[in-house]
């Protein structure tokens, strides 16, 4: 059964209320949406001013919400006091020598008081160059946002933000919608995985699971041009789009109600008009996001080493990471 769900102030309110807590009540995961995008270029100035800037609108948008930030070599947080710590991150990105990475960790905690759990206001970037152990060099940026800031904005806001982002860097791949939420800079996955993050992603196929680093990490394995899954928005750049054909195969395929938005270095496949959880137990199936996975499955990851979770015995990492990701076939 297809059954969309739009997203009212009232049920944003419910999902922005959920949590997934163990058994010794500490809160591991949230729902939300994200904005993940991996790209090029992360060694030079001007993508890290470029990645300042997105902090400077992030900020725009949640001014007197975030309460701290994260310094470069640091791992204590600091308040924020206005406006300056973005003049803060853009200075270490002008002076940062380009052989150095570039770490960027903001966050809205509730009453501006730090608490060890996610928080669905945060945002998060990597820079960095090839080196050994990565030799595509990728960077990535994953912000975060309450389901009651996309209720009052309208999805609007999340697509016109993932296209001008994704339009002006050099463009890997990336993609938005709802997703898991975790605490950015923290390896997502704990033995207590199996009872907080398996079941809300079992039941609900239309999320994602934000752990990019980690994603980064295991996919280095591969070309560093696959993609992780999809999203209500998936975006890949033009290397992607030629390996499946060209934008013409892709729309014939996709048909009318996944439209394919051009952007600067790529595309944005939306699966259908709204984001969508689904849900395994009523029967809510997401037929533009199957097609869109079908689509896309070609150039998806799959050769991981360890998984995308951490899982005690007798759980397969693997078989659970694939079965994850087999999500809509």
């Amino acid at each position: 059964m297809s059954d969309a769900m739009h997203l009212t102030k009232e049920l944003a309110a419910q999902i922005d209320g959920f949590s997934f807590a163990n058994g010794h009540g500490f809160v591991e995961t949230r729902i939300g949406f994200a904005v993940e995008l991996f790209f090029l270029g992360g060694s030079e100035s001007r993508t890290r001013l470029i990645l300042c800037d997105m902090l400077r609108q992030y900020h725009a948008l949640f001014t007197d919400a975030l309460s701290h930030f994260l310094k470069l070599n640091t791992s204590r947080l600091t308040k924020i006091t206005g406006s300056d710590y973005l003049d803060y991150y853009e200075n270490i990105a002008r002076k940062l020598s380009s052989t150095e990475p570039m770490d960027a960790m903001v966050f809205g905690y509730p009453g501006k008081k730090v608490v060890d759990e996610p928080t669905p206001l945060s945002i998060s970037f990597k820079c960095a160059g090839p080196d050994p152990m990565s030799l595509l060099g990728r960077s990535m940026i994953c912000a975060y946002f309450p389901a009651s800031f996309v209720a009052e904005r309208g999805y609007g806001i999340l697509f016109d933000l993932t296209k001008r982002w994704a339009s002006s860097v050099e463009l890997l791949h990336g993609s938005a919608g709802y997703s898991l939420l975790f605490e950015h800079g923290v390896f997502a996955g704990s033995n207590t995985v199996a009872e907080t993050v398996l079941p809300p992603l079992k039941r609900f196929p239309g999320l994602d699971f934000s752990d990019p680093l980690h994603f980064e990490v295991e996919s280095d394995l591969g070309d560093g041009r696959q993609i992780k899954s999809i999203n209500w928005l998936t975006v890949i750049n033009e290397e992607i789009v030629g390996k499946l054909g060209g934008q013409g195969a892709l729309a014939k395929e996709l048909g009318e109600s996944c439209p394919i938005h051009g952007i600067d270095g790529g595309l944005i496949i939306q699966a259908g008009s709204e984001p969508q959880l689904g849900d395994v137990n009523r029967g809510l199936v997401l037929d533009d996001y199957r097609r869109v996975a079908k689509v896309l499955e070609p150039v998806r990851f799959n050769d991981y080493r360890r998984g995308l979770f951490v899982l005690p015995e007798p759980y397969d990492k693997i078989e659970e990471t694939r079965r994850w990701l087999r999500r809509f076939e």
